[in-house]
This record gives structure tokens, sequence and C-alpha cells, in this order.
């Protein structure tokens, strides 16, 4: 009997429907029980910020800048270990905060500039032992042999010694300026030199000596021996306000061992120096003449001549510093105009009372004084090199140079004939250099 092709087909169609039912069941008994999730709380990123949830969630979040990106995030699960989100994040930052240095490692050198060595900030002073020669005194004839008239005898007839004197720096540091230089004043004393000469000089055949300053003057000429003295000394005094360029970065250096070492890079140091200075030059010159085995109350002369002289100025100067890890080299000068008040005294006493004639006169004496104030100007200019004991610390070595102008020095005074009742000449010099070496420290 032959099946008709429409029960072939309804057979095929319940077979299908048979198997989907059988393979459902086996993924229900295969699916596993429903889980209950716990409620979570709305949080929200504020730009790179994670914020807590509010205690209302109905509360609306601070406003994020205009330039920030706000990014909403729907939950967030907390998990078993009941941290919150904040506490999250702060363990998430561990790994970048272990990438820093942290400032207080103690093989890690800080950067500094080197003129925190050289120049601490504090206090600063120096001593240095000067050692100075003079220029000679103004030539003035004094003294005529008439035996022999080609000789004469002269204000100086050597040059003076050396004389020691002192140079004391102490300064206090203002800190710096917006450029980054030091700033600081300070006082120096600069002086003490001390200069003497002592001469004399003997008639060749006689009673042959006569002066030039006075022919006619009674107990001077006519005379066996003529001596002079000199005398004379120097001081200065200084109040400076400086300014002063720093070294550059330190090279920072670590050596194969690991060790980390500061080493002080070199430059030059320009400085400017600006602030009052006084001065003050005395002078004193003495001449005697006498008569061997003759009492100084028949026959004999004395003229003296004191000088005085302060000089009050602005100074301008400058320093150029070659700075170098361990020592140190270059120049100072300064210059100040300034006002010179010279005071001078002279005073003379001669008596002659043998072989004189009826008009000839037996004795002088005069006392005579003044003032004037005049342009003035003083200079220096010092050559110096140092070494670095320690970084606060040099000893120093230099060559000076001081000039001093403006002054009524006591050899350009004569006057012993009284004929200038203002008698005093305000246009001396003098000339000073030598060596000088001593120390610099700061603390």
């Amino acid at each position: 009997m032959t099946a008709s092709p429409h029960f072939s087909l309804v057979r095929v169609l319940v077979l299908l429907a048979v198997a989907s039912a059988a393979t459902a069941n086996q993924a229900a008994e295969r699916a596993p029980e429903p889980r209950e999730f716990p409620e979570v709380a709305p949080v929200a990123f504020d730009g790179d910020l994670l914020l807590e949830p509010a205690a209302n969630p109905a509360e609306s979040l601070p406003a994020p800048p205009a330039t920030t990106p706000n990014f909403a995030m729907p939950s967030v699960v907390r998990d078993g270990s009941g941290r919150s989100p904040a506490e999250i994040v702060d363990m998430g930052s561990v790994p970048l905060d272990g990438m820093l240095i942290d400032e207080g490692f103690d093989e890690m050198p800080f950067e500094a500039s080197s003129g925190r060595w050289f120049s601490s900030g504090g206090w600063y002073a120096g001593g240095e032992s000067l050692w100075l020669g003079r220029s000679i005194n103004n030539r003035r004839d004094i003294a005529i042999d008439i035996s022999y008239p080609d000789v004469t005898y002269t204000t100086y007839s050597q040059p003076f010694n050396v004389a020691p004197g002192a140079r004391a720096t102490i300064g206090k540091s203002l800190g710096r300026d917006y450029l980054d230089r030091d700033r600081s004043i300070e006082f120096v004393y600069y002086g003490g030199m001390t200069y003497e000469d002592n001469a004399g000089w003997n008639g060749g055949l006689g009673n042959t000596l006569f002066t030039p300053l006075d022919p006619l003057a009674p107990g001077f000429n006519e005379a066996g021996t003529y001596q002079t003295t000199f005398h004379s000394d120097f001081n200065s005094w200084e109040w400076n306000y400086k300014l002063r360029r720093r070294l550059g970065r330190d090279k920072i250096i670590m050596s194969p061992d690991g060790t980390w070492t500061k080493h002080a890079e070199r430059g030059w140091l320009p400085a400017l120096i600006v602030g009052p200075r006084l001065v003050n030059v005395n002078e004193d010159f003495t001449f005697v003449s006498s008569r061997p085995g003759v009492p100084t109350t028949d026959f004999g002369g004395q003229y003296v001549i004191n000088t005085g002289n302060w000089l009050l100025g602005l100074t301008v100067g400058g320093e150029l510093i070659s700075q170098n890890e361990f020592y140190y080299w270059g120049l100072r000068g300064r210059a100040a105009p300034a006002l010179s008040f010279a005071s001078t005294s002279q005073s003379a006493v001669g008596v002659n009372t043998t072989g004189v004639g009826p008009d000839d006169p037996t004795s002088i004496a005069f006392t005579d004084a003044e003032t004037k104030t005049a342009p003035g100007f003083i200079g220096d200019l010092t050559l110096f090199a140092g070494w670095n004991v320690t970084p606060n610390f040099a000893f120093q070595v230099g060559y000076d140079f001081l000039w001093v102008a403006g002054t009524a020095t006591a050899t350009r005074q004569f006057n012993l004939d009284d004929r200038d009742r203002d008698a005093i000449d305000t246009g001396g010099q003098t000339f000073y250099n030598g060596l000088s070496f001593g120390f610099n420290g700061s603390w």
C-alpha cells in the first residue's frame, strides 16, 4: 500500500518537534540557579577624581570646570573586602608613587649654586698685611755750599723705605636682588703706613752753608751743619655698597662607587662698588741748622712745617674675579673724586749773635697757619690671586697701587722768609705701591 505525500510531511514535522523539546529540556537541566545582586549606589567621575557615592542619590554633584570632561558611571560594585571606591583609587596610585625619588633620600645631592660656598649669605671678613713704598718728596733745593757751588742739598736724598700697613674688611650680606646678584655692605680700613726720613749735610770748609729759602735768615745761613727730618702717614676708611654676580649652577657628578659629589663651574664674577671714602694724610718737615761747637743760644735755627689733609669723596669702582673651584684671581679698581680739606702751620726760630754786621738781624721768629678747600682724588688698583683652603676660607696675595692727589704736602709749603701770608699749596700728590697678603673668609 503506498503512503500519501501528505502523510510523510506530517511525520517529519512531528519528529522535529520532539527533537527540539528534548534539546530544551537538556539545556534547562544544565543552567545554574539565578543569583541575587546587591543594590548598587550610583557614583560619578569628575575629571580624574573618583567621587564617593552621595548620601542621597537625588542630590546633584558639584559642577565640573568648563574645560574638564565629566564622565558619568552608572554604578560600581563593591567587592567582598568592603573597600570603598576612594580606597581602591589610592591603592592604584601606589605604583606611580614608587617611581618618584623621595626628597630626603640620603645619597641624592641637592641642586644648589656654588655662590653659597664662596659667599654663604651671612658675614664676611678679610685681613691683609701691606708693604708699600712711597714716592719721593717734591724736589726743592734747601741748601748750597759756597765752597762747592755745583753741590746742592735737596728735600730728598734717598727713596723711602717700604712701610708696613694693613687692610681690614668686614661685610654683611643683604641677600639677592631680582637678578640673583649678591648685595652687601662693607667697611674697609686701609692704611697705617708711616714713612720717616732723616738726612744731614756738613759744610765742606767751615761755616759755608746757605739756604735759598731765605738767604738772610739769621741762624740758618753761614751754618756748618744742616739736618732734615720728614714724617708722613696715610689712613683711609670706606663704607661701600657692593653688588656682585653669583656663579651658576654646580655640577652634580656620580662617582663609579655610586656616591654623589658637587663641583663648582668656573665663571667670571663682576662686581660694582659704590660708597663714601674718607682719607687722612699728615706730613711733618723739620729743618735744623747749627755750627759744631757753638751753643744754639748763639747760633742755630729750626724751621717746622706741619700739614694735615682730609679728603672726602665718593668711591665708584668695580671688581672682576675669575672664580674656580679651588682658586681665583682678578683685579679691583676704585676711583673717588673728593674734596680736600687741607691745613698747614709753619714756625721758624733762628738766632745769630756771632760775627754779624751792625745792620744784620740777629734773630727771626714767626708762626703762621692757613686752611684751604680744594679738589682732590683718591684711586687704588689691586691685582690679586687666592687659594681656597675651604669653600669659605682663602689665602690671598696681591700687588697694590694707590694714588692720592690734591693734598698739601709738607715740602711744597716752604716760606722761611714769611713773605707769603697765605702760604698753602694743595697741588701735592703721592703714589704708593707694593705687596699685600692675607686671608678672606665668610660665615
